[in-house]
């Protein structure tokens, strides 16, 4: 990683604070892209709290999360939050065929119909800045409008954490098989 690493010892008492609440909602430990991000504490933490609304309030089913996750990451070729989720992603029941369409950053063929969209309203928003109509009428008629837009939201952040995981080379575990 570009950024020296932070010790909770070296951070004030309220950042402190900061840095354990961040540390018990991740799996990583507050490693990968929240290495970088410690350094902006009040920043990690609300980028934090946006993760956790994802994870334990979000009516957007687990599978399309974690499609919506490497699909993003895919797209910023982004190695540590792919092998994370690449995990997360077989946890919640994502197909062996997804995966390795995702990683080929190929073509979408074997995916069923609500994966292929799904897919494809990242890879619209990521590719071409916005969605055309068709995707957008077809999105909202498969996901109603709270998932669609939690949809839209979870690209954003993936976004975020895939530009710092890159710019501050947060690199994945050594021997991960990204792409």
């Amino acid at each position: 990683m570009r950024l020296p690493a932070v010790k909770r010892d070296d951070l004030s008492p309220e950042n402190q604070q900061l840095w354990d609440r961040i540390h018990a909602g991740r799996s990583s430990g507050g490693g990968g892209p929240y290495s970088a991000l410690i350094h902006a504490p009040k920043l990690a933490d609300r980028l934090s709290a946006t993760e956790n609304y994802f994870r334990s309030a979000a009516t957007l089913a687990q599978t399309d999360r974690e499609l919506v996750i490497l699909a993003t990451v895919r797209e910023f070729e982004a190695h540590f939050p792919w092998t994370r989720h690449e995990i997360r992603g077989r946890e919640a029941g994502l197909r062996e065929d997804v995966i390795e369409a995702l990683r080929a950053n190929g073509s979408l063929e074997k995916l069923m119909p609500r994966e292929r969209l799904v897919v494809e309203i990242v890879r619209g928003l990521l590719r071409n800045h916005r969605l055309s109509k068709e995707l957008f009428t077809l999105g909202l008629a498969e996901l109603g409008t709270e998932k669609f837009v939690e949809l839209v939201a979870l690209i954003g952040h993936y976004c975020t954490i895939s530009t710092v995981a890159n710019a501050f080379e947060v690199l994945p575990p050594e021997g991960s098989k990204t792409f």
